[in-house]
């Protein structure tokens, strides 16, 4: 039994989507190629200006004619909303220079021979090709509190400081440190908090650090002293954490009665 032949339309790859891609494709690869035909012409005057005529004013004005075009095939490439209009304006301006200085004509004649070349350059193009919206801006990036950002500029110093010296207790320090800073930074609203640790243990640390660098021979409490500063900083941390688990178990304990008391629990 012989198969129903199938319609045109249904033939593979002859759909009616793939011929509407195929066309947005080929418009799109040729978008505006046509505006730097309309100065081929001035290629020709190109080699006659260089060795018969020797005018610059005109070649000038003809080699504006060649160049400006393809900037505003760049520009109605691009596909940004407003791109047509900037291509008319650039079309205007390439055809208003070269006839003014390539041809010679008079200024009001160039003013309008460009204002034609605009608007026929919006008539060609204007609904042609869909514009998009250009790009938002990139997000600013989140900013730190101002004693935040100045401890993480005073600690990487240090740690530079303790690197130079190749003191591994410093660095560990610094290290404890920069864990409070990274918290604080997660929640500014703790920084009253941690008020003494900025003002005093990294002070302390710093000025250890300085005198060090200057050759000072570090006294027998030294390691003592760093190891506390060390703990200190990981009680803080540990303190914050457990604040932050005592407001969570709050918030938890508060939305458990409410849904008990409409009748969800």
């Amino acid at each position: 039994m012989r198969e129903p032949s199938r319609p045109p339309s249904a033939a593979p790859g002859l759909d009616g989507a793939w011929l509407a891609e195929q066309v947005r494709r080929q418009r799109a690869m040729w978008r505006g190629l046509l505006l730097p035909a309309f100065s081929l012409p001035l290629w020709l005057d190109v080699p006659l200006e260089l060795i018969l005529r020797h005018d610059p004013r005109h070649l000038v004005g003809t080699l504006l004619g060649i160049a400006l075009p393809w900037l505003a095939v760049a520009a109605l490439r691009r596909g940004r909303r407003g791109d047509t209009n900037r291509a008319a304006v650039i079309m205007g301006i390439a055809t208003g220079l070269t006839a003014g200085l390539a041809a010679g004509m008079p200024a009001l004649t160039a003013v309008i021979m460009g204002a034609g070349a605009w608007f026929g350059t919006r008539l060609l193009y204007d609904g042609a090709f869909v514009e998009t919206e250009p790009p938002p801006p990139p997000p600013e990036p989140a900013t730190e509190p101002v004693p935040i950002a100045e401890a993480r500029g005073r600690l990487a110093r240090i740690r530079d400081a303790a690197e130079r010296l190749s003191d591994t207790r410093i660095q560990g320090v610094a290290n404890a440190m920069a864990g409070v800073l990274d918290d604080l930074a997660a929640r500014p609203d703790r920084l009253p908090r941690a008020r003494r640790f900025l003002n005093v243990h990294l002070d302390g640390l710093e000025r250890i650090t300085r005198r060090l660098e200057a050759g000072a021979i570090p006294p027998e409490g030294l390691p003592a002293l760093l190891e506390e500063l060390g703990r200190a900083a990981r009680d803080l941390r540990e303190r914050l954490r457990q604040e932050e688990t005592e407001a969570l178990e709050v918030q938890v304990q508060v939305l458990s009665d409410r849904l008990r008391q409409e009748g969800y629990g």
